[in-house]
């Protein structure tokens, strides 16, 4: 009997003794490779006749992914090359390429500030200023060269406000508008920090993967040609939906996406609900409360899915005890299409229940993209919001937003975007049928 109560005395030593952050992380690993297995459907009936070859966006991530900035970064370094013009830092650019070729390591720095400023604003602050500040890449550890490469790819960001002013971010509240948000991206909660660190893995020839790990939910959830920061628009309406509830940018989930024919493919993820941008964190997880979605859409051609292509995707969000959130659901549709290899049409609708922290419960956006001369673009968009009560606490008017934009690309390195945005009938903002935003983005890539 002393024996034995003296092995019970040791594990129960042994069991105090292991780091309870080991443990929680134990746990993490555990649910996420459940999860993950759960969305394996999504990817093994994926046919693999036609090969994806490497478009301008990934198979399992739209623009705004890592992988999908990285590739815009190339296109307009090649396209510098292709038409003999002058290519500043040529060494470098040389470097990195080379450097890929032989390691299969490949990064970026992606900077990007802007000014916006505002009238008929409701307070004092009529003038912000923001950036955000990425360096990213990917690494070719498995499979290097075939059409089933596993890699781990990386994003360590920063989003700050630039000045004594407000952040863009704070534009929307300054304004006094419910579901339309004129510089939504630009904030100043977002520290130093991984928002992407992911293992992400293709097979079937390229026409499947999945990806888990640190993830920016916006790259994967309802992702279409202008669901990114680095085009034409800045207001949410035509970047990411006001219908869909959102996480934190780095937050603990998986993704699958699959081909199961030539034309069609099905995916679906998941995401810590109650993950906190710029502070990724294990803690949030054990809540299991979840951010989920599925999707399915079609393209005519597969290597033309970045921009040929109409989808609907399915999101959930878990109640959120803690921060009082109630549950919510919806669903997102959009279709674009490249024509005569100069404009880009789309048209994108979204519906909520308006739960799950969801700005609006009803959104319809239409515009396009027109390339004007190389590598600039005109870009036009129209937007109509219905806000949520459940989010602003009462029924408020229905918001419009005009936006109009030009990308002007200066450099292979730097671009300028000068924007104008007309907001009609600022939900929150009863002295002012209308306001205006204006400013510009400076990005520099290298």
């Amino acid at each position: 009997m002393e024996t034995q109560n003296s092995v019970f005395q040791y594990q129960a030593s042994l069991k105090n003794d292991i780091d309870p952050e080991l443990t929680r992380y134990i746990r993490v690993m555990r649910k996420l490779s459940l999860y993950l297995c759960l969305l394996l459907p999504f990817t093994i009936f994926a046919n693999d006749q036609q090969p994806a070859e490497n478009g301008p966006e990934s198979i399992i991530g739209g623009p705004s992914g890592v992988t999908g900035e990285q590739r815009n970064v190339e296109e307009i370094i090649n396209a510098f090359r292709v038409d003999n013009r002058k290519l500043h830092l040529k060494r470098w650019h040389d470097w990195k390429a080379s450097l890929k070729d032989r390691t299969g390591f490949s990064f970026g720095v992606n900077a990007q500030m802007l000014y916006l400023g505002a009238a008929d604003v409701l307070a004092d602050e009529d003038d912000s200023a923001g950036g955000i500040y990425r360096l990213q890449g990917e690494w070719e550890l498995f499979g290097r060269g075939s059409d089933h490469t596993g890699s781990i790819v990386f994003r360590l960001e920063n989003r700050s406000k630039i000045g004594s002013g407000i952040p863009p971010a704070s534009l929307r509240g300054e304004i006094g508008a419910a579901a339309t948000d004129p510089g939504f991206a630009y904030s100043d909660n977002f520290g130093t920090d991984f928002s992407v660190l992911a293992w992400q893995q293709f097979f079937a020839n390229k026409r499947a993967a999945f990806v888990a790990g640190l993830l920016d939910f916006s790259a994967y959830l309802d992702a279409f040609h202008y669901q990114t920061i680095s085009r034409g628009f800045l207001n949410r309406s035509f970047i990411l939906s006001p219908t869909m509830a959102t996480t934190g940018i780095g937050a603990m989930g998986a993704v699958a996406k699959g081909f199961v024919t030539d034309n069609l493919w099905i995916g679906g993820g998941f995401y810590d609900a109650n993950a906190r941008s710029g502070d990724p964190s294990f803690n949030t997880w054990d809540s299991g409360e979840l951010l989920k979605h599925m999707e399915i859409g079609w393209t005519p051609e597969i290597n033309r899915r970045g921009t040929d292509r109409v989808q609907l995707s399915y999101w959930y969000k878990d109640h959120l005890v803690q921060k009082s959130t109630p549950k919510g659901s919806g669903w997102l549709v959009s279709w674009s299409h490249k024509v005569a290899d100069r404009w880009v049409p789309f048209v994108r609708g979204g519906w909520s229940d308006g739960g799950g922290g969801a700005l609006a419960k009803r959104s319809v956006s239409a515009g396009f993209s027109y390339q004007m001369a190389f590598q600039d673009w005109l870009t036009v968009g129209l937007g109509w919001n219905k806000p949520s009560d459940k989010t602003h606490g009462k029924k408020l008017d229905n918001e419009k937003v005009l936006e109009a934009s030009y990308l002007w690309q200066l450099t292979a390195n730097t671009s300028l975007l000068p924007d104008v945005q007309l907001i009609m009938d600022p939900a929150k903002n009863p002295e002012a049928n209308s306001t205006w935003t204006a400013g510009f983005r400076l990005r520099v890539i290298f």
